[in-house]
Formats: structure tokens, C-alpha cells, sequence
């Protein structure tokens, strides 16, 4: 959560150096008050996931992680980190072109087979499960095991990441640590040392992942 904050931080004072104001991100709706058109491919997606189905009205994701003002209205961006990148995510029926690439690209080995040893720091603690995650996607196999429930945690972050891609009316840009600018560095080197000679490169990253949701 520190490393999160810390990226959204940087992520906000590149784009308010080019212009853009920064607003609060508003939270999101809970899924039974939700339209019936866009909610019937959230609730297929909880399903295939293996959610609770007693529980699928009570959920409420949190909101993004930025919003801007921008010159073509309210712009919500959601920064897709590592974990974001899991075996889970791909099962959504609608994600980010940069998830697409992160896929294919930003996996930790331990995600592609179906039992190994867990990477450090990805098959421990509350990043594998935690009490919401467990009541809502069903108890966890051992760390690093795949091949039954496996992490409910991992589970529950791509059931919200896709929620946000399926809400519609909004501009939303998703943008990925595994993402480069035009030099070839990577977006989480540019977010953990902030250089305002890079500002409009992160924007132009920004801008071309704008799509309307």
C-alpha cells in the first residue's frame, strides 16, 4: 500500500506540472445498484472467478486511483501494478491494452504453471488471501498452489479491476508499471523518481490509453 500511494503521488505531480487539475476520485457504486445492462457481464465474470453467489449484491469495489480534469471532461485513471498481473486478470472479459501487454509480458513465473513455489512476496500473507477475499472467493490452497481455489486475494483484485473496465460513461485510462515511454524506461522507474523533464511523456502514456468506458 505504501508503493501504491507513493506511485499515485508521483503519477499525480507529473500531470499536474502539464496542466491537468487534480480532483477526488469518487467512490464506486455497489454492484445491486448498478444498472442490469452492465452488471449481467460483472456478475458473469464473478461467477467464472468463482465468487459467492449470496454475497455478489453486497460487494462495493473502491474507487480509482486518480481523476483528473482534463480538457475533454473528468478522466479517471486506474495505475495497474504487479499484482494487478495474475492468472485471475485474464479471465475478465474486458481489461487495458497495457494489461494485455502486462500479461503476456509481466506474469511472475509463479503464476504460469499450476503449483510451484511462490515468488517472494506473492504467495504470503494478505497478498495470497485475507478474510473478505476468502468469504467472497472461498478459503486458499496452500501458497503457491494453483490447482484448487488458490488465491483469493489475486481473485478478488481482478474481480474489481474488472468491474472498473465495465463501467461505462466515464473516460478511463489505464496505465501499467510495465508500460514505457518512448526512451524504453519503464513507468515504475519514472514513478519512484519523479523528474518533471518527464512529464509529457508520462501524459502522452496517459493520453493513449484513454478509452471510453
Amino acid at each position: 500500500m505504501v508503493a501504491t500511494r507513493a506511485r499515485a503521488r508521483a503519477h499525480a505531480t507529473l500531470l499536474t506540472t502539464r496542466g491537468w487539475q487534480q480532483v477526488t476520485a469518487q467512490r464506486l457504486p455497489k454492484i445491486g445498484d448498478i444498472a442490469d445492462l452492465q452488471r449481467l457481464p460483472i456478475r458473469s465474470t464473478y461467477d467464472r472467478l468463482g465468487g459467492a453467489v449470496s454475497l455478489f449484491h453486497r460487494i462495493r469495489p473502491g474507487g480509482y486511483d486518480l481523476a483528473f480534469t482534463t480538457r475533454d471532461g473528468l478522466l479517471d485513471i486506474e495505475l495497474d501494478e504487479e499484482r494487478h498481473f495474475n492468472r485471475y486478470r485474464a479471465v475478465t472479459p474486458r481489461y487495458h491494452l497495457a494489461s494485455r501487454t502486462a500479461l503476456d509480458t509481466g506474469l511472475p513465473r509463479p503464476q504460469r504453471t499450476p503449483r510451484t513455489p511462490a515468488a517472494a512476496g506473492w504467495g504470503t500473507g494478505q497478498r495470497w488471501t485475507n478474510p473478505s477475499a476468502a468469504r467472497f472467493f472461498g478459503l486458499p490452497s496452500q501458497p503457491g498452489d494453483f490447482t484448487s481455489v488458490g488465491a483469493p486475494r489475486l481473485r478478488q483484485r481482478a474481480f474489481y479491476d474488472g468491474v472498473k473496465d465495465a463501467l461505462n460513461d466515464r473516460q478511463l485510462a489505464g496505465v501499467s508499471v510495465y508500460d514505457t515511454i518512448p526512451d524504453g524506461t519503464h513507468a515504475r522507474n519514472l514513478l519512484r523518481r519523479p523528474d518533471s523533464t518527464t512529464s509529457r511523456d508520462i501524459q502522452d502514456l496517459v493520453s493513449s490509453r484513454v478509452h471510453h468506458a
